[in-house]
Formats: C-alpha cells, structure tokens, sequence
C-alpha cells in the first residue's frame, strides 16, 4: 500500500470531498503524488503565463475552495512517461461510479481527465495530463468559492 507525502496531503486538503474520497482510494491502488488542489489569482497567472495553463483566473477549476480539480503526478515520477499518467486515469476515472459518488445533479459523477478533454477516449486533444476535475466543473464552481489569495 502506498501512502502520501506531507504536501501531497497538503494539497488535497483543499480538495472538494469526492476528490478527497477518490484520491484516498487510488493511493491504495498506485502511486502518485497530489500536485496542485487551489490555486489563487497569483498561482494561475504565473501557470498561465508559463504556458502550464490556458486560462486567466476565475476560468479553471483550481481557483476554487474547495478545490474542483487536482493535478496527479504517477510515479514512476517521470514528465515524458505518457503511459504512467494513461495508467494512472485508468485507476482514477472509474473510482466515482465504484465509491457511489454523486454529481452536482444528483447523477453519478463524472470526473474529466485533461488527457482526454472532450471525454471521447482519445487522448490526442489531451494536452495536461494531470489534471482531473469534477465535470461539469461550472455547475460545481456554483457550490465553491473564488480562491482569492
């Protein structure tokens, strides 16, 4: 059984309850670490401007609290091993429907992977590996706050 590191725990104490429940479950299963949960005005403009995010504050799931996305890190702990992060969302995107999860409306949750944007199983259009967020995210972004750091 794997465990988390301190900040990794830090991280997904910020975490939207069903991203807690899940990530407790996956770490279970495989390793990974918990990168990044909440992200202030601050933190998203400098992902933006270095080009590891696509939107200005106020326009991803992280700048909420409670948290609305996390980002994972597989181990082995390598950026080029693509397969690691495939292998990873393959433990975490079914995790939802096993846990009972519900969504924002009362359906079974939906978790969208960033290696596969538009949810159709091809992970050509999927530029942030990542990331997962709780889908939709902009219905769930009316039940959490701006994260104004």
């Amino acid at each position: 059984m794997f465990h988390f590191s301190t900040s990794s725990l830090a991280a997904l104490s910020k975490c939207h309850p069903h991203l807690q429940a899940i990530a407790q479950a996956a770490i279970r299963k495989v390793d990974f670490k918990v990168l990044d949960s909440t992200r202030g005005r601050d933190a998203q403009e400098r992902a933006f401007n270095g080009g590891f995010a696509k939107v200005h504050f106020g326009n991803s799931a992280h700048n909420y609290v409670p948290a609305i996305a996390f980002d994972l890190f597989p181990a082995p702990y390598d950026w080029k091993n693509e397969q690691s992060f495939i292998d990873l969302s393959k433990v975490i995107l079914p995790l939802p429907e096993q846990l009972g999860l519900q969504g924002v409306d009362g359906q079974p949750l939906i978790l969208r992977w960033g290696g596969d944007w538009d949810m159709n199983g091809d992970i050509r259009d999927g530029w942030d590996m990542p990331h997962f967020e709780l889908h939709p995210w902009r219905k769930w972004s009316k039940k959490s706050k701006l994260f104004e750091d």
